[in-house]
């Protein structure tokens, strides 16, 4: 009999470990994309929801009152968008979420304040994740977006990132920041700039330390360029001129799942392209059952 017992118990010890196993079978694709305008951006936008079908895409810099942008469109794309337009037509960030996903929660709020939030920041969860796309203001004029308001603003991404969140936090988007010199094309070229200044690189460290995340892409690609953004102007692209502003920070508790970070050329090059390229980050182990992300992600 206390075999028997025994017996039952390794059986059932070894179907919860079974259970707290990484599930590989579920994985979820998540796209970061500054399309410098949607309504002009929209034909490549719905190539890149049609053909790389998506499950979360992350839009910064939409430019687009909120009576103009294309919902009902993207619905008949199959998914549904959360729009938050910037002031006076600038900004502006929006989360599409691929309709087989439930969405759980969302914020229009960065820190408790709506009004730093606006065309900014917005914040959803779904399918096992909490997802903040980001347009970090890049201007370095002596009004609201000044190098000090810059600065305040990356302050409050890094208290956002660094609350309690009941699940793993993925942060995408324009930070408007090269992380190091190797993000930069030619760092004498830029030094000091708004891009490069040692006062905004160590803000965005504080937003990494304070929310304990990783740099998704460097951390896949220790050594590569991963340019995500070139001037339009006198063939940058051609000349691989780059520099990489767009970011996917993750929970660091969320490192063994990530399986891919690449940038998305296809998309910058063609017809009316942005000046940026889209970011994908696949996550292995993540599925719409959230309970099964939760046993991921403790295991």
């Amino acid at each position: 009999m206390r075999d028997e017992l025994q017996g039952t118990t390794r059986r059932i010890t070894g179907v919860a470990r079974m259970k707290r196993r990484p599930s590989h079978e579920h994985t979820l694709r998540v796209v970061s994309w500054n399309v410098n305008g949607i309504r002009a951006r929209m034909p490549r936008v719905v190539e890149l929801l049609r053909r790389e079908q998506p499950d979360v895409v992350c839009l910064q810099e939409t430019r687009c009152p909120f009576r103009h942008f294309p919902h009902q469109r993207l619905e008949q794309l199959g998914y549904t968008a959360q729009h938050s337009p910037g002031r006076r037509g600038g900004g502006g960030v929006a989360i599409l979420v691929r309709s087989d996903h439930r969405v759980s929660r969302r914020s229009l709020s960065l820190a408790g304040r709506h009004e730093l939030a606006a065309g900014r920041w917005l914040e959803t969860t779904c399918a096992g994740l909490t997802l903040g796309t980001v347009y970090v203001p890049s201007y370095a004029e002596r009004r609201e977006h000044d190098d000090a308001g810059k600065l305040a603003f990356l302050e409050a991404v890094a208290n956002q990132a660094c609350r309690d969140h009941y699940h793993p936090l993925l942060i995408a988007g324009d930070f408007n920041v090269a992380p190091s010199d190797r993000d930069v094309y030619e760092p004498t070229w830029l030094e000091g700039s708004s891009h490069t200044a040692a006062v905004e690189r160590e803000e965005l460290r504080q937003i990494m330390r304070e929310g304990e995340l990783l740099d998704v892409y460097r951390h896949l690609h220790p050594q590569e360029h991963g340019y995500t953004c070139w001037d339009q102007r006198d063939g940058h692209y051609a000349r691989d001129y780059g520099l990489r502003i767009d970011l996917a920070l993750a929970s660091s508790r969320l490192a063994e799942h990530i399986t891919r970070c690449e940038v998305k050329h296809a998309y910058r090059q063609g017809k009316r392209p942005s000046n940026h390229a889209p970011l994908e980050i696949e996550l292995a182990g993540i599925g719409e059952c959230e309970d099964c992300a939760e046993i991921a992600i403790a295991a």
